[in-house]
């Protein structure tokens, strides 16, 4: 019985010693994380500022803490040995903040956290300075990890001499209290913000690594709670559906050059029927077609602006004003990647940034995109089309306009779709439902190893990735579509929404997607607006 005492108050001490070194590492870690917000623009509100400093505080006390209960309290229990556990902590501990101080300082140079393609990028750039740089970063951060070690090593023995002072204080459970209410608070102010689209707070939820700030989505599902708060936001969010103040890209692209990166033809046909896709693929073994939906565009001019900038048409009028080319241009041509246009339709028709561009016209070019637009696939483009095919040219055929007729629902799946054939090699996956905005970023994954891949210029998705998750949202002018597996939603400029079935295009009253789903749709859409995620009056 002495002995298993013994034991048990063994164990306490070493559970209590375990208290104050994780306490100790929360406030490096706090002191840490202030890098992280010394990096990021003002919140812009008072709220979002107080909603900062809890975050701060709660989400760094947090990670600390979750890495005592999964990594240092068990050994308490387990290996209940004094210098053991002092080892392992100090090892833990010095590998999370190696891990976090080396993050901060991507953050702040980046704008992102460390991920395994942003250890790349790092590497790729440091080479750039100098030969070897990236060498004498790593040798840097052993430097850094070696001194950390050394400092928690000493802060694992003082915490464990000095136990029994330290647990005569009584500021311990204070604090603690504070961490906890800090938690929870931040976590209740980002589920209100994220319900009423409020964007001083929303704006935050990248700052910090490995942050997953609850929202108004997970709790209504759960509970029903903010239905109302939400239901008002949304509609304010679709009369403002089409509104966009312009941020394109939505950051800096950071982007790798992929090795060995083939050359691709795209071709755009205002007609491409299915009499011209049979032909094709009689002519040519090698090119298959699209299988699924491919949405075109009633309108030449904004099909093509769809094609080449891979956003949907409601960015077309503020591009124009700006007159911006396509941002992934200038990451093409400091790669060494030829782009050239060939225009067999009207200037007129064709974006106006790009109105006289025909190449970069570069002298030694590593790899060419050549992209052509024409009202349909005359001999001289075919020949061409043989050439690049004998050449191992990948090759990308797509219509731009729907030859069907609108009919009753001019918005329908069947009214919108246009053909899309493609060389065999290019491992398109089943997607049920494509656009014009992925072709571009399918064509762009072979030559550029983007963060985020596509999402800092496109709406579009990279085709050869697994299947995007349904329903897919876009835009025809002033209205918003919602396309989903069983029916579609039309999103009018006046909020009114008419929904009807992809089977037998029967429209279906009082049926309208989701709140989360039209929340989720339009935020994505307007992912280069600089109000796409608020509108909040009170800001």
């Amino acid at each position: 019985m002495k002995q298993r005492k013994q034991r048990r108050d063994k164990i306490a001490r070493l559970i209590s010693w375990g208290h104050w070194f994780t306490f100790f590492n929360i406030l490096l870690v706090l002191a840490i994380g202030t890098l992280y917000i010394e990096a990021t623009e003002s919140p812009g509100s008072a709220l979002g500022v107080l909603y900062l400093i809890m975050s701060w505080l709660g989400h760094f006390a947090f990670l600390p803490f979750i890495v005592f209960i999964l990594l240092i309290f068990p050994f308490c229990l387990i290996v209940p040995y004094t210098r053991v556990l002092r080892g392992i902590g100090t090892l833990v501990a010095s590998f999370g903040l190696i891990a976090l101080v080396a993050d901060a300082l991507f953050y702040r140079q980046y704008g992102y956290h460390l991920n395994t393609y942003s250890l790349s990028q790092l590497a790729m750039d440091a080479e750039t300075v100098f030969a070897g740089a990236s060498f004498v970063i790593l040798i840097g951060l052993l430097l850094v990890f070696v001194i950390l070690l050394i400092f928690e090593l000493g802060l694992a023995n003082i915490a464990w001499k000095r136990l029994d002072r330290l647990q005569a204080r009584y500021w311990g459970p204070s604090l603690s209290a504070v961490f906890v209410v800090c938690f929870l608070g931040s976590h209740s102010m980002h589920i209100w913000a994220d319900a009423v689209f409020y964007t001083p707070i929303t704006k935050q939820d990248d700052m910090f690594p490995l942050s997953y700030p609850t929202t108004a989505k997970t709790l209504m599902s759960k509970h029903g709670l903010l239905v109302e708060q939400r239901q008002e936001a949304t509609e304010n969010l679709i009369r403002r559906g089409t509104d966009v103040n312009l941020v394109y890209p939505a950051r800096e692209l950071q982007c790798a050059r992929v090795s060995q990166a083939p050359n691709t033809l795209i071709i755009g046909l205002a007609r491409f029927d299915d009499a011209t896709v049979a032909e094709l693929q009689n002519e040519f073994s090698n090119l298959q077609a699209f299988k699924n939906t491919m949405l075109g565009h009633r309108n030449l001019s904004s099909a093509l602006f769809e094609l080449l900038y891979a956003l949907p048409d409601l960015y077309q009028p503020a591009i124009s004003r700006t007159q911006q080319q396509p941002v992934y241009f200038d990451a093409l041509r400091d790669y060494q990647i030829e782009v050239s246009l060939n225009r067999q339709l009207p200037s007129e028709l064709w974006p106006k940034a790009v109105a006289e561009f025909t190449s970069f016209q570069l002298a030694e070019p590593t790899a060419y995109i050549g992209i052509a637009a024409a009202t349909r696939l005359t001999p001289a483009l075919k020949r061409v089309l043989r050439y690049q095919i004998e050449q191992g040219t990948q090759i990308m055929l797509v219509g731009l306009t729907p030859h069907q007729a609108a009919g009753e629902q001019p918005y329908a799946q069947q009214s919108m779709r246009v053909n899309f054939v493609y060389s065999d090699s290019i491992p398109i996956q089943n997607h049920h439902i494509a656009s014009l905005t992925d072709v571009m970023p399918t064509v762009l994954a072979n030559y550029l190893n983007c963060v985020d891949d596509a999402k800092a210029y496109s709406i579009g998705v990279d085709l050869t990735n697994k299947p995007r998750r349904l329903p897919l949202m876009t835009s025809y002018g002033n209205d918003l579509v919602v396309y989903d597996r069983e029916i579609t939603s039309v999103i009018y400029a006046d909020a009114t929404i008419e929904t009807f079935s992809n089977a037998d295009l029967t429209v279906l009253p009082g049926v309208s997607p989701a709140t989360p789903v039209l929340v989720d749709g339009i935020r994505k859409l307007k992912r280069f607006s600089q109000d796409g995620e608020s509108t909040n009056t009170d800001e």
